[in-house]
């Protein structure tokens, strides 16, 4: 399928077989992709019959784009697996596999298969944006809730503020001070101690009489506590729009027969969260993981050079400058070595003294 010019009494024409064999027929018949058909039919449908004939693009020279059926394939398998993402990330996650496609390519193939752009409703007031200057310097907790079937649950997530990497998560079936202090503990174990949290004035984070078990548990980690401002809920912005992607992309989308479906289905989006989605609001090229264990320069640089970097062990672990090994007895005796984050269960004891993987993610 080469590069063509059409006139727009052409077009018009083929507009008209497209409403009589099909849009993808009728594009195949005039060896046009099916997604100039869909935008034809947009502009139709936006300028009227001789507002379109009288329509004269500004740019003749360039002729019908060809778009390769690998790069419709790559742009469809992005999204199917994003089901989330708009134009512009589908875009960045393929340029992370090293292909190449603009934007407007990417978004004629979604909107040719459904898409929708959503409206956003605009800001009275321009908010200040505020970033920690590194990982672990601030992490953000909030509480979701939702139903599994007519059971109320509540998902505790637990989120660095510096590259929205998802420290640690909870589902339960009640919430309890011990449940949110358990959570950051294992963050501590698993990554390191956080100089601060930002919460709510909910009740399992704050008392109004004194102070709870959760805030005496930070006084001595020696974590600093902050409250997001009442009636300012954007001060909790980052891991309050990661809950919401959570609740549009898997929440809303799924039926869960029980409780140990959604923490199996939660532990699954997390960890492609985590580990192989890029971010927009970390750049759009690298994954919450690559900024928070120090490898987005590393990573970008490969990029730079054509390199797929979804691909395993395309860059190195040097020149991460914080630790990586946390070695952590739990309460039962048993030791864990967490390695970049992932847990190795050193099972010990008078008959055991055998070293084993730990298989689960979930709540980690």
């Amino acid at each position: 399928m080469g590069s063509r010019h059409f006139s727009q009494k052409q077009k018009l024409a083929i507009l008209d077989s497209a409403a009589e064999v099909g849009v993808k027929t009728a594009a195949e018949l005039a060896g046009v992709h099916y997604t100039s058909v869909y935008e034809w039919r947009r502009q139709l449908k936006s300028l009227g019959k001789q507002g379109f004939l009288d329509y004269n693009p500004s740019y003749p020279g360039r002729g019908i784009k060809q778009i390769s059926p690998e790069q419709e394939k790559a742009v469809l398998d992005t999204w199917k697996d994003n089901p989330g993402f708009g134009p512009g990330q589908v875009r960045n996650q393929l340029r992370r596999q090293a292909i190449t496609v603009s934007i407007r390519t990417v978004r004629s193939i979604m909107q040719a298969n459904g898409y929708k752009v959503a409206k956003r409703k605009s800001d009275k007031k321009e908010l200040q944006r505020f970033e920690a200057r590194r990982p672990l310097e601030l992490a953000q907790m909030d509480v979701l809730e939702f139903f599994i079937n007519k059971l109320k649950v509540y998902l505790l997530l637990l989120l660095d503020d510096f590259s929205r990497f998802i420290l640690g998560w909870q589902l339960l079936t009640e919430t309890s001070t011990d449940a949110v202090i358990l959570l950051v503990q294992r963050a501590i174990d698993r990554y390191g101690k956080m100089q601060e949290i930002l919460t709510d004035r909910g009740f399992i984070f704050y008392s109004w009489r004194g102070i709870n078990r959760f805030e005496r548990f930070l006084q001595t980690q020696g974590i600093d506590h902050t409250h997001a401002r009442p009636h300012h809920p954007q001060t909790l912005g980052k891991v309050e729009a990661c809950n919401r992607r959570l609740k549009q992309e898997l929440i809303d989308q799924q039926h869960f027969s029980n409780v140990h479906d959604a923490q199996a289905a939660i532990d699954n989006w997390v960890y492609n969260y985590n580990y192989k989605r890029a971010h927009q609001g970390i750049g759009g090229l690298v994954v919450p993981a690559e900024r928070f264990h120090g490898q987005a320069d590393q990573v970008l640089a490969a990029m730079a050079k054509g390199l797929d970097v979804g691909a395993d062990h395309c860059y190195s672990f040097r020149g991460i400058e914080r630790s990586m090994i946390n070695l952590v007895l739990n309460p039962d005796g048993k030791l864990i070595l967490y390695l970049l984050g992932q847990p190795i269960l050193l099972t010990g004891g008078e008959n055991d003294t055998e070293t084993k993987p730990r298989g689960s993610r979930r709540g980690d």
